[in-house]
């Protein structure tokens, strides 16, 4: 039976990931344990780029790497032919490493350092976006500096509301991100990149938030756009070619969640698109979707060991896994909802409901509030499914936990593609220091500069 794509139940009620049984995986790399269908990770790129180019030639796809980035992700991706957004020097240093060409890098960010912006526009980005009135004047001074013209983007807010968790909604006129389309704000910020001498303006990104499961945010963010588009062109002459509708599309995690689907979402976009250019007499755009969750969510399944299983005084029947908010904060940071499984197969017992908590010294760290299971004992290993987004970017050592493995599975094979944390690796960057002493300790100096 399958659960998602390429992680299915056998028919000894074992769970399968990509032709290997996870209890394997779990018993070969320890827990807990990230793991990675990488046929179900290709196969989701492959679907959004072969029905962008039915649907609208002109469109591109760019995997928003802040979702999951690993050297053998940015590998994946660019074998695939798709573009990549970062949002930052260091997910900007892995795609590089991981032999990602800067061409097709699109560089996002609310506060980019100059160090950042150096580093971005000496490797050649494709796209910096610009986020502020103030980015304009530090893109423009780095570009001048390394001789280039660079290629950029502007990131307007259209104020929408796109009916999501308010720590996901980008979209809306108080967001942080990007340039509010009020009282011109967003046309001064055009008319000064056009006056930047380094500055190639190519177009606008615009991006509404995350899990979004309605086709009416993303149709409204494409007409604020092509409004503001047809707008500034008839005030200054001047052809926007470009449009970066950024990411969105949600991802259920349960069952009882909605699934809005790819060719849905890019039909309303494309459609949309076309007849609004048709409308306002414009050319075909340039278009960019920035996909992350929606390309890997599904594709991920965490493997982790019950530890203990008790009983409280109110009933409640809680079991602590190996892992926790360390390793997924997403259910203390937006209430996220999680599907738990037993990896080793049903017991005769009817299931029933238990609560799959952390081993991090916080009571508020639990992953499920409220899983379906056969009765649970210690050394049974569970798997929570759809983690493969920002489970392991979100990921920390709080409590000195050290990071899980990473493992993809392509055709059978499982791959390590990162290495499980040991405890030395905690201290790598700490120095161990004594103060110099001084006979006048009013005197004393810890350090000369």
């Amino acid at each position: 039976m399958q659960v998602y794509p390429h992680v299915e139940i056998d028919g000894q009620k074992r769970l399968v990931i990509g032709g290997i049984e996870a209890s394997k995986l779990a018993r070969k790399f320890g827990t807990p344990l990230y793991v990675y269908s990488e046929d179900a990770i290709v196969d989701r790129m492959r679907e959004y780029v072969l029905t962008m180019r039915d649907l609208y030639p002109f469109g591109h796809v760019a995997y928003a790497s802040k979702a999951y980035l690993t050297l053998r992700m940015a590998q994946l991706v660019a074998e695939e032919g798709l573009w990549l957004d970062v949002v930052s020097g260091g997910e900007l240093f892995i795609a590089m490493k991981g032999g990602f060409p800067p061409e097709r890098i699109i560089f996002h960010g609310n506060n980019k350092t100059f160090e950042e912006l150096e580093m971005a526009v000496a490797a050649g980005v494709g796209r910096i976006v610009i986020d502020s009135l103030d980015e304009i004047k530090r893109i423009e001074r780095v570009a001048a500096q390394k001789k280039r013209r660079q290629d950029v983007l502007l990131r307007l807010t259209p104020g929408i509301d796109a009916h999501t968790h308010k720590a996901l909604a980008t979209g809306e006129i108080d967001s942080k991100f990007g340039i509010p389309m009020h009282q011109n704000q967003h046309v001064q910020a055009a008319l000064m990149v056009l006056q930047a001498p380094h500055l190639n303006f190519l177009g606008v990104h615009c991006h509404i938030g995350s899990q979004i499961f309605e086709t009416a945010p993303f149709a409204m963010a494409v007409k604020t756009m092509l409004n503001f588009i047809f707008e500034f062109q008839k005030r200054t002459g001047i052809l926007i070619s470009e449009l970066d509708l950024g990411g969105g599309l949600g991802v259920p995690y349960t069952e009882e969640e909605p699934e809005l689907g790819v060719k849905p979402y890019l039909e309303v976009i494309t459609s949309t698109l076309l007849s609004e250019s048709e409308r306002f007499g414009l050319p075909p755009l340039r278009l960019f979707v920035e996909p992350g969750r929606s390309i890997v969510a599904q594709a991920g399944v965490t493997l982790y060991r019950v530890g203990t299983v008790k009983e409280l005084p109110n009933g409640t029947v809680v079991a602590a896994v190996d892992g926790g908010m360390a390793d997924n904060p997403r259910p203390m940071l937006y209430g996220a909802k999680y599907r738990a499984i037993l990896v080793t197969g049903g017991r005769d017992r009817s299931p029933r409901p238990v609560r799959i908590v952390g081993r991090n010294c916080e009571e508020g760290d639990t992953l499920i509030e409220e899983a379906w299971l056969p009765p649970l004992r210690p050394g049974d290993i569970l798997a929570v499914l759809v983690t493969g987004a920002y489970q392991y970017s979100m990921s920390s050592n709080y409590n000195a936990l050290p990071r899980p493995a990473v493992v993809h599975v392509r055709d059978g094979q499982a791959l390590l593609v990162v290495e499980r944390e040991k405890y030395a690796d905690l201290i790598l960057r700490q120095r161990l220091v004594t103060p110099v002493k001084s006979m006048n300790s009013t005197n004393a100096k810890s350090a000369s500069f």
